[in-house]
């Protein structure tokens, strides 16, 4: 027994694994965002309520913060409060027993070296907008910098006259401003991870596309692009958020606004305010796959988000299945299966296959963003809803995001619901395809005698990736046109299988017809 408890015992710990330095004596409760825009350069005025729960210890309040900024006062009550700003670290001295909830405010001033960027836009015209991914934010306003402390959001953006300003959550109000700027408010009804917490200014174009379940969506874009992004790749936002919500469950913000915008990145999927980056969407060149994509990140990574970063493919995996998937709902199949074999492609020509997806040896965040996380992500969803079926695979997602909403969650929680879900264990399964690196590479042949099809199945991957355990399944085509289908479950690196088939012999023998499974498959010695 100890031979195969040891391995177990690994594999769990492993999938709840914690590699990031989290601060578990403070909770970030909310944020009160405020930013004074300016009409020339890029200093900003702003300030930062912050309201937390003392957890335990002793304090201080340790924050993320660029030491970029001047901090003009800490205050509490109306009382100042001692702070040092350091490197990129505010240790504020504001403490009290664990169970209290406590408020502060933090005035500062300057330029943001990365966060947050004012400048022209692609058209020449200027424009503010901020991206966050994955540890930015701190870069624009003092926070617990981690996924795994969500919280509430607040925004008083003061812009130029002529400016709208978009955030994440419900809109709350417009107030003019005695200098003829404006200030628009937005706050949040949900918490969210701070990577996603966002704002977007400039003289933007609204076009209202429709609600889903009562909540609107909107594409925010430059007057220039405003016809392009309506009738082009953003044309199906709402029908594409409708069947998600139908199949995984409610919406999970009050509005959904598509924003033409400066991100790094090709969409990045903030709560409720989708940043698509300017190039490709003024170049023409933005598709609507990536709207899929970040339209099902607001369930997966934004409702439910991975507590340590080394879980990101429970966003990016996710996000790159149900993206996807959306065809497939909407009855166009062999773009759906076509994504998938994509992302198989993909994957197996990387330089990752190498490396397992939690990987705790990567220390880069932005190394995170890699073929692991999405693709092979996407893949082992599609996988594990073959192994289990439809019917208990889209209850477990159904149930993960009612249970981890708002939340954070490891790939061990997926597990707990997906193994609950299904009625057995799937520890070898979520081990295997997230802990060992690579892909079952394959030799098959078979042959027919005595009214049976003989087949055998070798793995041949490389030692280190280790020995895959899987269902493999084989359609025998017969002559006279029909097709019998049969399973075997591949757990040694050689097996041998015997398939009746007493009528004929099949005039074909196909591995894996529908490429479900993330295996290289060669056919040897085949009649």
């Amino acid at each position: 027994m100890i031979g195969i408890l040891v391995p177990i015992l690994f594999a769990q710990s492993q999938l709840n694994l914690v590699v990031d330095e989290i601060r578990l004596s403070q909770d970030m409760l909310a944020y009160d965002i405020s930013v004074s825009l300016p009409e020339t350069g890029t200093v900003i005025q702003a300030s930062t309520g912050i309201r937390f729960l003392v957890v335990g210890g002793e304090g201080p309040l340790i924050l993320d913060f660029d030491s970029v900024f001047t901090i003009d006062s800490v205050t509490s009550g109306g009382r100042s409060i001692a702070a040092r700003l350091a490197g990129e670290r505010l240790e504020v001295l504001h403490w009290g027993d664990p169970g209290d909830t406590l408020d502060l405010t933090i005035y500062y001033h300057g330029s943001p070296a990365d966060g947050l960027f004012i400048q022209d836009n692609v058209h020449g015209e200027r424009s503010a907008f901020a991206d966050n991914w994955p540890n930015r934010a701190h870069h624009w306003f003092p926070s617990e910098d981690h996924p795994s402390d969500k919280a509430f959001a607040t925004f008083a953006v003061e812009a130029p006259d002529g400016w709208s300003v978009v955030a994440n959550g419900e809109f709350v109000g417009r107030e003019e401003t005695q200098n003829g700027r404006a200030i628009w408010r937005w706050q949040t009804t949900r918490q969210i991870p701070v990577y996603t917490m966002v704002i977007g200014a400039g003289e933007f174009t609204v076009t209202e596309m429709g609600t889903v379940d009562g909540r609107p969506q909107s594409l925010w874009t430059f007057r220039q692009d405003s016809a392009f992004a309506a009738d082009g790749p953003l044309a199906r936002v709402v029908d594409i958020a409708q069947r998600l919500t139908d199949l995984i469950g409610p919406f999970p913000y009050a509005k959904l606004a598509h924003v033409e915008s400066s991100t790094r990145f090709g969409g990045m999927e903030n709560s409720s305010a989708i940043f698509y980056a300017e190039g490709a969407y003024a170049g023409r060149r933005m598709g609507e796959s990536v709207v899929a994509h970040e339209i099902a990140h607001q369930w997966f990574g934004d409702a439910v988000t991975e507590y340590d970063w080394h879980h990101l493919w429970l966003s990016e995996g996710f996000a790159s299945y149900f993206g996807p998937l959306y065809y497939e709902l909407a009855g166009e199949d062999s773009t759906f299966r076509a994504a998938i074999q994509r992302n198989k492609r993909v994957y197996m020509e990387s330089d990752v296959v190498n490396r397992p997806v939690i990987d705790p040896a990567v220390e880069s965040l932005f190394d995170l963003l890699n073929h692991n996380n999405y693709e092979k992500g996407s893949l082992i969803l599609h996988m594990l809803r073959t192994e289990i079926g439809d019917s208990a695979f889209f209850r477990g997602v159904r149930r993960f995001y009612s249970e981890y909403r708002d939340s954070t969650a490891l790939s061990a929680d997926l597990m707990a619901i997906m193994e609950d879900e299904a009625g057995r264990s799937l520890r070898w399964f979520f081990s295997q395809w997230l802990l060992q690196p690579g892909y079952p590479q394959i030799e098959v042949n078979w042959r027919y005698e005595g009214q049976d099809v003989h087949v055998s199945v070798t793995q041949t991957q490389r030692g280190d990736w280790g020995r895959y355990r899987f269902t493999l399944p084989i359609a025998l085509e017969y002559e006279d046109g029909n097709t019998a289908r049969a399973y075997v479950q591949v757990r040694r690196r050689a097996n041998t299988f015997r398939l009746p088939s007493p009528r004929a012999r099949p005039a074909r023998v196909i591995f894996d017809p529908e490429g479900t499974l993330l295996a290289q498959i060669r056919e040897t010695g085949n009649p």
